[in-house]
């Protein structure tokens, strides 16, 4: 479901412009990769093979595209609805990271470098942002 809905978000975020989208589909890419390696990694030992695995992860890999050509529509739409898709966008996202992310980052003990990556990838970000406007 996540996936899907990081689909959405990044369809919107094409619908809210150029710009936005770019952005959204460079911070995604990283996150899929990871996520992608992750399940990969936890489904190899219950499907027993590698054919099933790669097959399961293009089958979630898939729910990307889908949830952006779910969210590409709202660009015609008007500026109100378009305005509350952006807010559920907003709200999806931040309910990934104060409820999934966070909760898992504090499982295990916390080492510095994580912290100065989380740090080092948003100033990333920011620096990508500001080349690209």
């Amino acid at each position: 479901m996540d996936v899907l809905i990081d689909g959405l978000v990044l369809g919107l975020g094409f619908a809210a412009g150029p710009r936005e989208g770019l952005l959204l589909t460079i911070a995604l890419t990283v996150e899929v990769l990871f996520l992608g390696l992750s399940v990969t990694t936890e489904l190899r030992p219950t499907l027993g093979s590698s054919a099933r695995t790669v097959l399961a992860v293009a089958g979630l890999a898939m729910l990307l595209p889908l949830g952006a050509l779910l969210g590409a529509p709202a660009a015609g739409l008007p500026l109100a609805w378009r305005t509350g898709l952006f807010a559920f966008a907003l709200v999806a996202l931040l309910y990934l990271v104060t409820e999934e992310l966070l909760v898992e980052a504090h499982e295990g003990p916390e080492a510095p470098w994580v912290t100065a990556m989380f740090f080092v990838g948003f100033l990333l970000l920011l620096l990508l942002e500001e080349t690209t406007g």
